[in-house]
């Protein structure tokens, strides 16, 4: 049966008689507006933007799975009464839309028990609207929601001017209406691709690097107070170093997935000492474990360090926290942990883990509101929800999200202003260095500036949609986009220099590099834009920096860094002679 447009049928009633004037045509207020969905089949095919674009050559199309939803910013509030829906032929059988003005509560305005799919007007009592959402409940196939227009109109056929389209945010939980939109807050105003000719430079090194102490697959550090350094190894081993390189061994760690050497990425990962170790002689760690439903889960906890003439021990273990989705974590965990500058809050990186969905793509937990994965968690130091943040008021993992859209997150830090930065591995390049906003959606994996790899079973080799490209999304302070001659990067560990031993490097943010095996300085300007890239592969005396897996600064300025591998090794950079 052939389909007519609602307009038409609007403008069906029209006579053309000289003594009548013709009817404005009703205006579309969705019309080219930001939209974003829980989910889509294929984010370059069939991305949200193609339901509201004025086409029915394009759709958007959802993840296989109840329930969904697509929510369009209207930009400004509006009186609106009425959704035409446009369904391809996978549809809804069950759903309902939903307004909000200001995206702390949702109102349902209308529901539909028993779609036949096809296109539905829904007419219901005048409301204010800043966003509205299609929310699904069931579906007619096996396949995803599938709707090629989602039009608005208002009651009197016209629009208010909509003003700035801000950000359309996350207008919803396909497991909670009333989850609020996130507002990404002051991400950077440019995005500095270091691949360009000239952007990321090769000086001298101004430093030498001295071996400490070896060890095997090294994965984290931190300092005690006393200036020893503790340092975690993948296979569940623990050890406070002393700065002339002695090792003591520290007894009663956890058991991770990484035991004995097994685990592939994931296993015993990063150390912390508390704010207060001073006091509490507490460290916090992060590792894999094989949890009671026999999935692996990321694990924040902290224990007690005792230690005496007989040697090192952890008691009084808590898990703070554990990621809670149905989800086995097969690699890429993050897990790296900051605390606030104040010390009242901790924050902890959390990779995708590298979970295919039905197509066999990667990365689809990063969007899904009710995961922890590719994430970054906030909470107390008790591990209970802040209650300031983006979501505080929801419980569960939910409440507990300061930003998401992240892929492998393998650096955490804050630098002296107190913002909040993360290293991030992309897929086959696109890796990138962020600040942190609260609320803030990266876009993993519905945008990055890598490509799939080619042995991909979903699109291989084939590009990702640009950050560009998507603006509702945090761009990148920096990123080393896909060149088809360079490699990968690979950023782990993260920290900022504000030491006296390098005072040309204050204010710079230091990264780790696995792939190009050296250590980058980043340069930032007063409104925390990057303004430059060095490399250092070598020191001044020649002997190579090799894969930086993760690094601190010293109080007296000396940078120290883990060397990863099984030939790994604690290492200290000071200044040239």
């Amino acid at each position: 049966m052939r389909r007519i447009r609602p307009i038409m049928l609007l403008l069906a009633g029209v006579v053309a008689a000289p003594c009548v004037l013709a009817q404005t045509p009703p205006v579309n207020l969705a019309l080219n507006r930001p939209v974003v969905a829980s989910s889509t089949e294929n984010p370059v095919a069939f991305k949200a933007e193609n339901v509201n674009d004025g086409r029915t050559d394009t759709r958007w199309s959802s993840a296989f799975s109840d329930p969904q939803w697509v929510a369009i910013d209207l930009g400004s509030v509006q009186q609106v009464n009425r959704v035409v829906l446009d369904w391809e032929r996978a549809h809804a059988t069950m759903y309902h839309i939903d307004v909000s003005t200001d995206g702390q509560s949702w109102q349902p305005v209308a529901s539909n028990p028993t779609s036949k799919g096809g296109i539905e007007t829904l007419d219901f009592a005048a409301a204010k609207a800043r966003y509205v959402r299609m929310y699904g409940l069931a579906r007619n196939t096996q396949y995803g929601y599938s709707l090629l227009e989602f039009q608005v109109f208002g009651p009197d056929g016209s629009s208010t001017d909509p003003g700035n389209p801000g950000n359309p945010g996350d207008p919803g939980n396909p497991g909670d209406p009333g989850n609020p939109p996130q507002n990404p807050g002051n991400g950077p105003t440019t995005s500095y691709n270091a691949r360009v000719t000239g952007a990321q430079t090769e000086p001298p090194a101004p430093f030498v690097i001295a071996d400490v102490a070896s060890f095997n697959n090294p994965w984290g550090l931190d300092f005690l107070p006393d200036g020893r350094v503790v340092v975690t190894e993948k296979s569940d081993h623990m050890y406070v170093v002393t700065t002339a390189g002695a090792k003591t061994s520290i007894t009663g760690l956890p058991v991770s997935v990484g035991v004995n050497g097994g685990g592939g990425q994931s296993g015993f990962h990063d150390v912390a000492a508390s704010p207060t170790f001073a006091q509490d002689h507490t460290l916090w760690f992060s590792y894999v474990a094989k949890a009671a439903d026999g999935n692996n889960h990321l694990t924040l906890a902290n224990a007690r360090l005792n230690e005496s003439a007989q040697g090192a021990s952890l008691s009084n273990l808590k898990v703070v926290w554990q990621e809670p989705s149905n989800y086995s974590v097969r690699g890429q965990p993050g897990a790296r942990i900051a605390f606030a500058p104040d010390g009242q809050h901790v924050f902890l990186s959390v990779g995708d883990g590298d979970i295919p969905d039905a197509k066999g793509d990667r990365g689809f937990t990063a969007q899904l509101p009710n995961s922890g994965l590719g994430k970054i968690i906030r909470l107390n130091l008790d591990g209970s929800t802040p209650s300031d943040n983006p979501n505080g008021s929801q419980a569960g993992v939910a409440g507990q999200i300061w930003a998401s859209g992240f892929r492998n997150p393998y650096g955490l830090a804050f630098s002296a202003d107190g913002k909040l930065w993360e290293t991030e591995m992309g897929p086959a390049s696109g890796d990138e260095f962020n600040l942190i906003v609260k609320g803030g959606n990266y876009g993993w994996p519905l945008v990055s500036n890598g490509n799939h790899y080619n042995g991909d079973a979903w699109m291989p080799g084939q590009p990702y949609p640009r950050h560009d490209t998507a603006p509702q999304f945090v761009q990148p302070a920096a990123y080393w986009g896909w060149f088809p001659t360079t490699n990968s990067m690979s950023p782990s560990g993260l920290a900022f220099y504000n030491g006296n031993l390098f005072p040309q490097w204050k204010g710079s943010a230091l990264l780790g590099s696995t792939s190009s095996i050296a250590l980058y300085r980043v340069i930032l300007d007063a409104s925390s834009n990057v303004t430059g890239v060095e490399r250092y592969g070598r020191d001044a005396k020649g002997t190579y920096t090799g894969s930086v897996r993760a690094l601190k600064v010293a109080a007296d300025g000396s940078i120290w860094y883990v060397r990863g591998g099984g030939d790994g090794m604690l290492r200290r950079i000071t200044p040239k002679p």
